[in-house]
């Protein structure tokens, strides 16, 4: 049994969570970011201590946060949703709670979550990907999360691909979220209409990800090469990971993974393609089983991945 938060720009969402991974109560509050770091602070606690007096036995409490958390994984170095630096909130939570709280970014919760109840339950070592306005990332090595000696690994969406028409908002170039992402397939879109490609989606006033996709099954000349582009460099991230770790098996999730097996059949193709020992070392890219939930389900079972 473990009490799971998400903690979101607009929500801040919390949980209990059982041991098969099923949340038994839920709770939301609306996430006040605009009156402050202690204000969130205060509402988280008031939050968690609402699901501690529901949990039935002594539980622990894993947050998920969209943010880069310090090597020791106690100091949220920085999360621009809540416009938030270097904010010490495992020490200012435990302060007013009587209990110990663990931080952890929201994309290697959801890796955890797939890890212990999903798409990768029973592998020892998996890797995720999120799509979705950006791309983020989760390593499981050996059972432990990867975060590395600074709190940075796992950034996949922030790996150099090549020379992009626009910078990432890390403010580098080339930026594998440039390249697969849902903002980056509309981007890429935009630039070719602009140019005067011809397409269906030029009729449209505006149009997200999900319309892209439609287009390209639908058979729209632009819209296809434009999800074509984009499993490419996916797959070009994939073997890079894995010929750096060979973890095994890849998980996709994030809004664009609702694609299914049209995405993800290009995926494949494309990490197959320049793996450097594709005979042998071919790793499962599988589609995750959690969406919203990931987060949450995730942070509640952190410990047993520390």
């Amino acid at each position: 049994m473990g009490i799971g938060i998400d903690l979101g720009g607009t929500a801040i969402k919390g949980g209990i969570v059982n041991h098969r991974g099923v949340i038994q109560e839920e709770r939301r509050v609306k996430t006040q970011s605009q009156m402050g770091y202690d204000r969130v602070v205060s509402d988280l606690a008031a939050l968690i201590n609402e699901l501690v007096q529901l949990s039935p036995e002594e539980t622990t409490v894993g947050i998920g946060i969209p943010g880069i958390l310090s090597g020791d994984g106690s100091t949220v170095v920085s999360c621009p949703n809540l416009n938030w630096k270097n904010k010490a909130l495992k020490q200012d939570l435990e302060a007013v709670l009587a209990l110990e709280v663990l931080l952890v970014n929201d994309a290697t919760a959801a890796c955890i979550a797939e890890a212990a109840f999903g798409s990768t339950r029973g592998r020892t070592s998996s890797v995720l990907l999120t799509l979705g306005t950006g791309v983020g990332g989760g390593v499981i090595i050996n059972d432990r999360i990867i975060s590395g000696a600074h709190g940075v690994a796992s950034e996949a969406g922030h790996m150099i691909m090549e020379e992009n028409f626009y910078d990432c908002n890390c403010g580098k170039n080339g930026c594998l979220e440039t390249f697969a992402s849902a903002t980056a397939l509309i981007r890429y879109c935009q630039k070719q209409l602009d140019e005067g490609v011809e397409s269906e989606l030029k009729k449209d006033d505006t149009y997200d990800a999900k319309r892209i996709f439609d287009a390209a099954k639908a058979g729209d000349g632009l819209a296809l090469a434009a999800v074509n582009r984009l499993a490419k460099y996916l797959g070009w991230a994939i073997s890079n990971i894995n010929d750096l770790i060979d973890p095994g098996i890849f998980v996709i999730g994030g809004g664009l993974s609702e694609a299914g097996a049209f995405l993800l059949n290009r995926i494949q193709a494309s990490a197959k393609s320049c793996l450097t020992y594709p005979q042998y070392a071919m790793p499962e890219i599988v589609l995750a089983t959690f969406r919203n939930e990931a987060g949450l389900i995730g942070a509640a079972n952190l410990r047993q991945f520390i």
